[in-house]
């Protein structure tokens, strides 16, 4: 049985590949060696398709960004009509960006609500007077009457509200960005 066992050995130690590695201890081996240890590897190229890729994705996004930018901003309220001021000329109100605080004011004589609102808004808002205040008012929509047909003329809120347009820098811009009008020539 021995010798049985000594003859697969020897079998399959012929048909196994030798384990030791002679190149490497030639001069010709270490040569190479030291030379691809030496060297440092190149970083992968990006192939152009890749780089075309990822320059299509940048542009879009921008693109995207922009439109989204331009479809808020796009608000251009137009100027409402003399019979939107109110019959009072102190019902102002002053306002924020946004209308997300609102204050109070009185008008002096000769002051418009615009010019009331730029002086009080430190002590409203417990900050600077923004360089730029509109004055916008609100459409109230038609509301149908009992009989079932709505009224033919628009009407209008009863306050003039003075906004902070710092975003925007223009009346149409900022009225429209809380669906409003901008107030007639006067305030």
């Amino acid at each position: 049985m021995k010798r049985q066992g000594s003859e697969t050995e020897e079998l399959i130690t012929r048909a196994r590949p030798v384990a030791r590695v002679d190149f490497t201890t030639s001069p010709q081996g270490e040569r190479m060696l030291a030379r691809v240890l030496e060297v440092p590897r190149q970083p992968e190229k990006r192939s152009r398709k890749r780089i075309s890729i990822i320059a299509a994705m940048v542009a879009a996004g921008a693109i995207f960004a922009g439109g989204a930018t331009a479809a808020v901003g796009g608000f251009h309220a137009p100027v409402a009509p003399p019979e939107a001021q109110p019959a009072n000329g102190d019902a102002f109100v002053c306002g924020t960006a946004g209308m997300r605080r609102m204050g109070e004011t009185v008008a002096r004589d000769g002051e418009t609500p615009v010019d009331a609102c730029r002086r009080s808004w430190e002590r409203i808002f417990s900050d600077e007077a923004p360089a730029h205040l509109y004055a916008c008012v609100q459409r109230v929509d038609p509301s149908p009457s009992p009989g079932g047909t709505e009224s033919p003329a628009p009407t209008w809120g009863k306050l003039v509200y003075v906004l902070d347009g710092q975003q925007f820098k223009n009346a149409p811009e900022t009225c429209g960005s809380v669906k409003m009008l901008v107030a007639p020539t006067g305030n």
